[in-house]
């Protein structure tokens, strides 16, 4: 069942909770060794308001990348993940984890795990989300794809996406190409990669970078 816009509010500009260096606990624990972190980690109280970020954390919220702030809460990149992700917040106060996988426009879906706060000292059963991208650090650019490869600029093009969790629809449409001239240059790519399916594509470009 779709989920009616006007119960998420949307994303607005707010000043992020600024980092705490003298605190033992949230935000203090933000600006100290989770800040060397790759993964974005934020303390969100049970009423969804935002208590810390980490460094990762913070660049993912200004940059809306699948996560985004408004009204110093935390919504998601749809109404129903966002919907999702509160019902995982709340569940935190009876002691649940929840994974969760929020969508990003053409690229692979952001990995969230929604934990109770193990140090909460309010406990008012603030939750803490973990949010992963699987394409960090993972993405090979055009320069290494053609050096390795010997791909061509559009295969490239085709072989990025692909790693990226789009399909070959979509691949056409934001290349702005014909269905079938991208499996042309899929052809080739699997050629030159030495591979003979989509997921052994995928797996090389991952594992090589």
């Amino acid at each position: 069942m779709a989920v009616p816009a006007s119960l998420v509010p949307a994303p607005r500009p707010f000043a992020l909770p600024a980092p705490d260096r003298g605190s033992d606990g949230w935000p203090g624990l933000a600006s100290g060794v989770l800040d060397l972190l790759h993964d974005a980690v934020l303390v969100i109280a049970r009423d969804f308001r935002l208590l810390g970020v980490n460094r990762s954390a913070r660049r993912l919220l200004r940059e809306g990348d699948g996560l985004a702030a408004s009204r110093r809460s935390i919504v998601a990149s749809t109404p129903t993940a966002t919907i999702e992700l509160r019902l995982g917040i709340e569940r935190t106060a009876r002691g649940e984890a929840r994974r969760l996988r929020v969508p990003r426009p053409g690229r692979t879906p952001l990995s969230l795990l929604v934990e109770p706060h193990p140090l909460d000292p309010s406990g008012a059963g603030a939750a803490v989300i973990f949010a992963t991208d699987p394409e960090q650090g993972r993405r090979s650019s055009a320069p290494e794809l053609a050096t390795r490869y010997g791909f061509t600029p559009a295969e490239c093009d085709v072989a990025q996406r692909l790693a990226a969790g789009a399909d070959l629809e979509k691949i056409a449409a934001e290349l702005d190409i014909t269905l079938h001239t991208v499996r042309g240059h899929l052809k080739h790519v699997y050629s030159k990669a030495g591979v003979h399916r989509q997921a052994e594509l995928v797996a090389r470009l991952l594992s090589e970078v």
